[in-house]
């Protein structure tokens, strides 16, 4: 089995330098990834409301918050995306079943670096393999939010962007009479 083209990756790293080694890594796996990148614990919230991925990829030891956090977090907004976490190090050969029993899919160390993406690929087959039907149901999440946000992004610009056409005074006209004169703009 072959990875898909296209894979939607949340990585969640607060070194910039990191976040470009595993871009690297993961456009060596994938031809075409989706990724997003987020430090802290408000903007993985936001990006799990706003970007539905195939998986997260996280460090262990963030600022202010750590790969238990991630997962608790993830999987209470959606049990369904797969977490994977990638550190430099692990203080505690402990933490490593405690993060699988949390929840996390994976763990990796990320030296040595260049081989990486060698070392993730089979656990990304793996979760693409058995669990098809959590990842079709992702899929199907991320095309209907796509369509809505779609459908929102063009009423939010017709009714508020600079697309307004001047017209005359609405609140004479009935809702059906509204309605049918906003979509023969």
């Amino acid at each position: 089995m072959n990875l898909p083209d296209v894979l939607n990756f949340l990585i969640v790293e607060d070194l910039v330098s990191d976040t470009f080694l595993l871009q690297r890594q993961l456009k060596k796996i994938c031809a075409h990834p989706e990724i997003r990148f987020v430090d802290s614990e408000i903007s993985l919230i936001n990006a799990l409301k706003t970007y539905i991925p195939d998986m997260v990829i996280t460090d262990f030891n963030l600022i202010g918050m750590n790969a238990f956090d991630v997962i608790r977090i993830t999987k209470n907004y959606n049990s369904k995306i797969p977490v994977v976490v990638i550190t430099g190090n692990l203080k505690y050969e402990a933490d490593r079943e405690r993060l699988i029993e949390s929840g996390a899919e994976g763990f990796f160390l990320k030296e040595p670096i260049n081989t990486l993406n060698e070392r993730m690929l089979p656990l990304f087959k793996n979760i693409l393999e058995t669990q098809k039907d959590q990842m079709d149901k992702l899929r199907n999440e991320r095309r209907k939010y796509d369509s809505s946000k779609s459908h929102s992004d063009f009423l939010r610009e017709y009714t508020f962007g600079e697309k307004k056409e001047p017209v005359e005074r609405e609140e004479n006209y009935s809702f059906i009479e509204k309605v049918s004169r906003f979509f023969k703009r």
